[in-house]
């Protein structure tokens, strides 16, 4: 009874040491819903159509329903099983006495009921860092009587042990150095992760997972690709900058979702650079500027890039973004021609 690591909590699970109530939260939405189902097909089977098994929605909770639901006996069952999905005990309208009613109700309830609240759809936090207040009490007391777990991102090094034994289930493998690049291609996220390992697993069909196997197979994320595309405007490469922006039309990306993620990674770039004239670590930017723990790895990719470019060079490049995300939300000349223009004005500068 406590606050656990996922780890811990997927040990448990396996072990059969169940609670009556569970508490889920955290950014990893999609390890959250994994957990949750895996707890669920524990203890109510597969298919999620079990008479003891009760899926209740957070937002329209009604107070009655809950405790019909959790005071229900198991039938031809060891437990009766009841989620509630998107609990927001902060929101608008969830009044002081429903929330009382559910402190008490967690602290009373039958032995043979197991009780899961998860939230992927909602923010309970009041700050980056902690639980809105009342959501935070309510972790508490399920901390207190059952398991309460925080599904945070994990960093690419992290996820890449969890990659490489994924795909050695599968009968391939991987190197840390290519499942680090593949945990950073899908920014840590968990859905996203598990996706191209089924991609991967089936087409590799038993051999070692390569760099080129990721780049062809897996989804492009449109702010690697821009991050690199400023790459190549640093390093003054203007074929490559052109072909690939050619593939992000091809791609039928927005012209201001590019110049926005270009910002983005300049912006990651300037940082790096200011830092290293400052005598500062990679560490100190992603504390000063509050990086998600998934977005870290951008720290360091900027700061290989900024070895190559002047500080002056980069506020130019920004400054010339700036200008060219004006010129597309009000000037009448095509989106492309503004953006192929401001490129070529980076890459003189």
């Amino acid at each position: 009874m406590a606050l656990l690591s996922d780890a811990q909590l997927a040990a448990s699970i396996r072990a059969g040491d169940i609670k009556n109530v569970y508490y889920f939260y955290g950014k990893d939405t999609a390890a959250i819903q994994s957990y949750t189902s895996r707890l669920v097909e524990k203890l109510a089977g597969k298919g999620g159509d079990s008479l003891n098994l009760h899926r209740l929605s957070g937002a329209k909770l009604s107070m009655s329903e809950l405790w019909d639901c959790c005071n229900m006996l198991p039938c031809f069952a060891d437990r009766v099983v009841v989620t509630v999905n998107d609990l927001n005990c902060d929101a608008g309208g969830f009044s002081k006495n429903d929330f009382d009613y559910i402190l008490d109700m967690v602290a009373d309830l039958p032995e043979t009921t197991t009780l899961i609240f998860y939230a992927t759809g909602v923010d309970l936090y009041k700050n980056k860092k902690y639980l809105s207040d009342r959501n935070e009490k309510l972790n508490k007391l399920c901390q207190k009587i059952g398991n309460s777990c925080e599904f945070s991102f994990k960093t690419p090094e992290e996820l890449a042990k969890i990659i490489g034994g994924r795909l050695q289930k599968n009968g391939c493998s991987i190197s840390k150095k290519n499942a680090v690049y593949l945990a950073q291609k899908c920014l840590c996220e968990t859905e996203s992760i598990n996706s191209e390992i089924a991609k991967l697993s089936a087409y590799a069909e038993g051999r070692e997972i390569t760099e080129d196997d990721i780049d062809m197979l897996c989804a492009r994320r449109l702010d690697a690709d821009t991050f690199k595309l400023a790459g190549f405007i640093v390093r003054k490469n203007a074929d490559a900058a052109f072909s690939l922006l050619g593939e992000l039309y091809d791609m039928q990306q927005p012209t201001i979702s590019i110049i926005a993620a270009m910002t983005a990674g300049f912006s990651d770039i300037y940082r790096a650079k200011a830092a290293v004239s400052a005598r500062k670590g990679t560490a100190d930017i992603v504390s000063d500027f509050s990086y998600p723990k998934n977005r870290a790895f951008a720290v360091e990719r900027a700061a290989g890039e900024c070895r190559y470019v002047s500080e002056d060079r980069i506020r130019n490049c920004i400054k010339a973004l700036a200008e060219a995300d004006v010129k597309v939300k009000m000037s009448p000349v095509d989106d492309r021609i503004i953006l192929e223009r401001c490129i070529t004005l980076m890459l003189e500068k």
